[in-house]
């Protein structure tokens, strides 16, 4: 998921602070410190392993989704389906589909923002067919292929995300399918705040998805943009997120299913995803810096982004993965310094080429662009070369 779009904000910071537990930075879009640590590692303190306590979590979300479902009967006559699950086909939506089916009981339609074929990853559409081919029923919007290519470098251009128009149809086909099919209760995985700490999502309570709205990738720059790159409106439509109102007059509610597990982590999650027949990417943690080769399956492009995610806030996908393994107990923070050292930010130039020959520039204009949302506080800008950092990974600095 990922949330690149705040970089303007960084003009107003002197230097970069680490969360004390983890290596969060406080450069993060919408982080939120407290006593020099991060929401995340705050939340993840205050757990305790209890079964009693997730089994009490487990019935708070029963009784959630039986009163979303209630709303449901009461509006519609016409929805197959108890419940849509966003999914990707990788590891954590391939678990929640399985979770919902088996676990909860109910009959979920899986609702997919597929890849243009450029775009999409061998391992990634194989990925979907394994849940077809495990018995769910698949419902899956793809852009027009121009549009989303031309939409892939406005953003880039525009935001130094090359992924923001994706994650906006993303985010945004699952509601928009919920309100045409009559259906009242989505889930989604991982909550933003308590997983990564993004604080502008925060709910009534760790279940409550009603903010999803407010993901940095959704609000920073509006819509105008996006409007004004597509001329036809109707190709525009696929990547707005339905407003409050449409939500309110479907009673459409949003659960995330990650706190309701006493098991949810990145590791887990592709352990029992592949024991159900996921297919995860090579061993190539050298080309894309995925140290756990089970991230953002569907398509390669998220590597760039999450290389520049590394260039604007001093963090990538590794550290990421890393925060959660230090909070799960897995490593220390000292252990996990050298992992992020060695492959944040870490992009094959085979993946960049490709996607320079997807939007239709050179590398060398790639290069050009990507300089432009380089933070160069914390990095050193090197022309055609890639970008040198100025900091230690792990120690506060001021620039």
């Amino acid at each position: 998921m990922l949330l690149l779009d705040d970089w303007h904000l960084i003009d107003t910071y002197n230097y970069m602070k680490y969360c004390k537990n983890c290596l969060t930075t406080d450069l993060r879009p919408n982080s939120s410190f407290v006593d020099g640590v991060c929401i995340a590692c705050r939340y993840s303190n205050s757990i305790e392993p209890d079964e009693e306590k997730y089994r009490l979590k487990l019935n708070q979300l029963k009784q959630s989704i039986t009163q979303s479902r209630r709303k449901q009967s009461k509006n519609t006559k016409k929805a197959q389906y108890d419940c849509i699950v966003g999914v990707s086909g990788g590891k954590d939506s391939t678990r929640q589909a399985h979770w919902v089916r088996d676990r909860l009981g109910l009959r979920p339609l899986l609702v997919c923002c597929a890849y243009t074929p450029k775009q999409m990853s061998q391992v990634g559409a194989d990925n979907l067919s394994n849940l077809i081919e495990m018995g769910f029923d698949l419902m899956t919007a793809t852009p027009a292929p121009k549009t989303a290519a031309k939409l892939a470098l406005d953003s880039f251009i525009q935001f130094g995300n090359v992924c923001k128009s994706t994650e906006m149809a993303l985010f945004s086909t699952v509601p928009r399918l919920a309100i045409e099919l009559g259906v009242s209760t989505i889930f989604w995985g991982e909550n933003p705040a308590l997983q990564v700490g993004d604080s502008a999502v925060e709910g009534l309570d760790e279940f409550d998805g009603s903010n999803l709205r407010k993901l940095n990738t959704l609000t920073d720059g509006g819509n105008e943009w996006l409007s004004n790159a597509v001329k036809a409106p109707y190709k525009a439509h696929h990547y707005f997120y339905p407003d409050e109102y449409e939500f309110n007059k479907k009673k459409i509610k949003i659960f995330y299913l990650g706190p309701a597990w006493d098991d949810w982590s990145n590791e887990n999650n592709a352990t029992y995803a592949a024991l159900n027949g996921l297919s995860l990417r090579p061993f190539d943690e050298h080309e894309t810096g995925d140290i756990s080769n089970a991230s953002m399956l569907d398509e390669e492009f998220t590597n760039i982004n999450m290389m520049l995610k590394y260039f604007k806030f001093g963090f990538g996908r590794t550290t990421d993965l890393l925060c959660e393994k230090i909070r799960d107990g897995e490593m220390t923070r000292t252990q996990a310094i050298p992992i992020a050292q060695e492959f944040d930010g870490v992009c094959a130039d085979t993946i960049i080429k490709r996607f320079a020959d997807y939007v239709g520039i050179t590398v060398e204009e790639f290069w050009d662009i990507t300089n432009r949302w380089v933070n160069p506080k914390i990095f050193k800008i090197r022309g055609q070369a890639r970008p040198v950092p100025k900091f230690t990974v792990g120690v506060d600095y001021a620039g």
